[in-house]
């Protein structure tokens, strides 16, 4: 299940996925939201707080994800990635020199000060 967290400003996409992601949640919540950023501000921050891991993801949320990745690569900004798993920390820490932007992971702990990073306006880096 995905949700979108609605505590920060309206200038970040930000959403929290919890046990399976499906297709239709994906495209619904998440790229909406997404596209509703980039058309607005030219730019995109960007949260996610992962409570399930990506083997929860449905095969079509996933081809969703990286679909919706490359159609707004050059508008990425920030990317706080919240998550406990070490092993997605470290991917997207890994993908950070290929992509437009910064990415930061963080504990779930240290919500609060991704986004606080994140919420920084747009363009900011």
């Amino acid at each position: 299940m995905v949700e979108l967290l609605t505590d920060l400003p309206p200038h970040v996409a930000a959403y929290k996925a919890v046990g399976a992601v499906s297709k239709e949640e994906y495209e619904e919540v998440v790229m909406r939201r997404v596209d509703q950023v980039a058309a607005e501000y030219g730019t995109i921050n960007f949260l996610v707080l992962l409570e399930t891991g990506f083997e929860n993801y449905s095969i079509g949320a996933f081809i969703d994800y990286i679909k919706v990745s490359f159609e707004h690569f050059s508008k990425w900004n920030r990317m706080a990635i919240v998550t406990d798993q070490e092993w997605v920390a470290k991917a997207y820490n890994a993908l950070s020199y290929l992509v437009h932007g910064e990415i930061r992971s963080y504990p779930v702990k240290s919500l609060e000060t991704a986004k606080a990073w994140v919420s920084a306006p747009p363009g900011e880096r």
